[in-house]
């Protein structure tokens, strides 16, 4: 059956545009969708990336959640976090993104969000099932009044508007000369992050900002080093303050600093985090840092230094989005709460908006560079100093779960002390090393993910651990 190809994780479902994700196939995936949501209150929240497999996907979005009986709001192209906290806003119960975030053109997905994140292993589960025993041909055309059921919105404006009650614009604006680059990868972010850094001063110039003549995308999705040629470039040669870029749904964001240094993914969420501490000694507030497993050592250092608890959950946004939603609502008003994903560079404010987003950490940290009157490599410079390295290993027709039961076996002969959550493994030395052997959520690898605080030893760490999960898959 073609609906076996798809990939379903704890951020969504994921599968080849036109391959795995036929219109029918997603079709099934909204009726699925709205079987699983019974009896409640049928609204749903929409919105999608620019890729251009989006636009069929939505049509057989729009369909499936009609025959449905859904109330359907259409965002159209936006970023993944505007989706999320126009969702929260309006109180939307449910709502599923269109994007296939950072992978591949090729690929595409559906994020599906229930009243308060993404949905979990369980409830996927009885989706999957649903969708095996849909049959299309019991619908019929008569069931269908997608112009009565949808209504469209555009959230940007009121996103914005929102998001700047949680910065100083007025004393940034005043301030404000930074030079900056934004590469939005021809993303969604293309509409929010410029309009908003120019609302806060901003000089921009704008980069890979549109698709090509035959549809592709200018660059290479994933903002990571080896796909930022130009922006790192641009900063350098054009002596720009910082450079800034997105994925396609705008929810990661990347560094670029004024000489023309791409920072680790974490850097950014590790200024954000030292800036907040720095400024919150003087209140009568606990403080909690929330991140996953796979974030940087230098958060526990940071969060040492300044009297803060940190608290990691299992790798996955959704676990981050329900650790600070039970943080704020089971105490009073004297905590604290924020966080994010190191490995992806989106910070999390859950008074704003409780998920990762990149335009409000490219904001927050033009905010920073402002209010310091120091440049980002001056802030960077202050972190404490950490290294990582990373392995990626081929998992395909590989049992995940008798794989890491036995490489968890082989780490306990050899005396560490081996953490397991999930499929997850972490051994190493409180703040000094860890190792990380992480199987991926979105496609068919193992992460071994090492970091200390020597550059040599990191990578020892990591080629050692990686070579024991190769022997142990030979």
């Amino acid at each position: 059956m073609e609906e076996q190809n798809l990939i379903f994780t704890l951020s969504g479902i994921r599968g080849r545009a036109e391959k795995d994700l036929t219109f029918d196939i997603v079709k099934k995936i909204a009726i699925a969708f709205g079987l699983w949501i019974d009896g409640k209150d049928k609204k749903v929240i929409i919105g999608r990336d620019t890729r251009p497999s989006g636009s069929f996907i939505e049509q057989a979005l729009i369909e499936g959640l009609s025959l449905s009986g859904f109330k359907i709001l259409n965002l159209g192209i936006c970023p993944t976090p505007v989706i999320i906290h126009a969702k929260n806003k309006l109180n939307i119960p449910a709502g599923i993104i269109i994007t296939g975030s950072h992978n591949p053109q090729q690929w595409n997905g559906l994020k599906l969000l229930s009243a308060k994140t993404f949905l979990n292993t369980d409830d996927l589960e009885i989706i999957s099932v649903y969708l095996e025993n849909i049959d299309l041909n019991s619908y019929t055309k008569d069931q269908l009044n997608t112009v009565q059921n949808v209504e469209i919105l555009n959230p940007i404006r009121d996103y914005i508007q929102d998001l700047l009650s949680h910065i100083d614009h007025l004393e940034i604006k005043h301030k404000n000369n930074l030079r900056v680059v934004i590469d939005s990868g021809a993303g969604a972010g293309k509409f929010v992050t410029p309009q908003l850094l120019n609302e806060l001063g901003c000089h921009t110039k704008l980069i890979n900002n549109d698709l090509l003549v035959n549809k592709d995308f200018p660059r290479e999705i994933e903002p990571i080093k080896e796909n930022l040629k130009d922006l790192i470039m641009e900063v350098w040669q054009g002596k720009f303050d910082i450079g800034f870029a997105h994925d396609t749904d705008a929810d990661r964001l990347a560094i670029i600093g004024e000489t023309g240094i791409c920072y680790p993914e974490d850097i950014g969420l590790a200024v954000i985090t030292k800036y907040y501490l720095e400024n919150h000694q003087d209140i009568n507030k606990k403080i909690f840092f929330v991140t996953n497993l796979a974030s940087s050592l230098r958060f526990d250092a940071i969060a040492e230094k300044y009297d803060a608890q940190i608290i990691r959950t299992p790798i996955g946004e959704r676990f981050l989005t329900e650790e600070m939603d039970n943080l704020i609502s089971n105490s009073s008003k004297n905590r604290l709460v924020f966080g994010g994903e190191g490995s992806c560079g989106g910070f999390m404010y859950p008074y704003f908006n409780n998920t990762r987003d990149g335009i409000f950490a490219a904001a927050k940290i033009v905010e920073i560079i402002v209010k310091t009157g120091k440049s980002i490599s001056q802030l960077v410079a202050e972190l404490p100093k950490y290294y990582s390295y990373r392995v990626k290993i081929n998992a395909k027709n590989i049992d995940i779960s008798s794989l890491i039961k036995k490489v968890k076996t082989e780490l306990i002969k050899e005396g560490e002390n081996v953490e397991q959550i999930n499929n997850d493994l972490k051994f190493g030395k409180e703040k000094d090393w860890f190792v990380l052997i992480h199987p991926s959520n979105t496609e068919p690898v193992i992460r071994v993910i090492s970091e200390a605080k020597r550059e040599s030893l990191a990578r020892v760490y990591c080629e050692a651990t990686a070579e024991l999960v190769k022997l142990i898959i030979s």
